[in-house]
């Protein structure tokens, strides 16, 4: 499913380039027949567990609803999309009309929160080493789809240059997109970049204040052991005093006697 989305991205910004290419057309098919054979997978496996036991079905309606209102709701949107990519490779190209553009680019938002959803497991408690791999890979793919979607970019190093500044909303205007299928480009790398670099430099801060807390976290503990062994060395002391004490009484309960 994940594959499939992403594939078909390409498809949908050659739509708009002056000579588009008739692979596009049949990205959309494949993508489209994938995304609606993920959503077909995902309603029999529903159907199984509705079939299946009383403990089950319990669960269902219990603590575990507001999981599976989730479930439906993408199930429901996966036909939508698999539906829409089919459509998209019957349409006119996104260049020469203007319907057919803004239906694509429904879809390509659609398909965006999709991903995310899909992904969201994979960005979940996840280290700062991916998160830069992560952070790398997204730029690169970005500057490279900036070097084939706008003339202006004439090296891939501009167009790496050009998804930094766009992603990182820096704006410096040495290299800006000039083209349609740039600028709409642009504003997909802000929300995804921006995303993804706030997600480095969160981790970075949490870092930081992490390195921040375990040293007071250390020091709490020291003062902690500190005072431990002062209290056991002051039960040790009463002991003793309990244990001189002692004798005294025992010869002062014979003398009475």
């Amino acid at each position: 499913m994940l594959i499939a989305l992403i594939a078909s991205v390409p498809a949908f910004y050659d739509s708009m380039m002056p000579t588009p290419a008739t692979w596009a057309t049949w990205m959309y098919v494949v993508s489209g027949f994938v995304v609606l054979g993920w959503a077909w997978s995902a309603r029999r496996a529903a159907r199984l567990v509705q079939r299946g036991s009383a403990p089950d079905r319990r669960a269902r309606a219990g603590d575990d609803s507001h999981t599976w209102g989730m479930r439906a709701s993408e199930e429901r949107l996966d036909w939508f999309l698999g539906a829409a990519l089919l459509l998209s490779a019957v349409l006119p190209q996104s260049n020469v009309s203007e319907p057919a553009l803004a239906w694509r680019l429904v879809l390509s938002v659609l398909m965006l929160y999709r991903l995310l959803k899909i992904s969201m497991p994979l960005l979940t408690e996840t280290g700062l080493a991916r998160l830069l791999v992560l952070g790398a890979a997204v730029l690169g793919l970005c500057g490279i789809g900036f070097y084939w979607l706008d003339p202006g970019v004439k090296t891939v190093n501009e167009g790496l240059w050009l998804a930094f500044s766009t992603a990182a909303t820096v704006g410096y205007g040495d290299v800006v997109p000039s083209s349609t299928a740039s600028r709409v480009f642009s504003v997909f790398v802000v929300l995804l970049g921006y995303g993804v670099l706030s997600l480095v430099t969160a981790s970075i801060a949490a870092m930081f204040v992490g390195t921040q807390e375990r040293k007071v976290e250390r020091e709490i503990l020291r003062d902690m052991h500190a005072q431990l062994k002062t209290v056991h060395e002051e039960i040790a002391e009463l002991r003793e005093e309990l244990r001189a004490a002692r004798p005294t009484s025992e010869d002062d309960q014979r003398k009475r006697q």
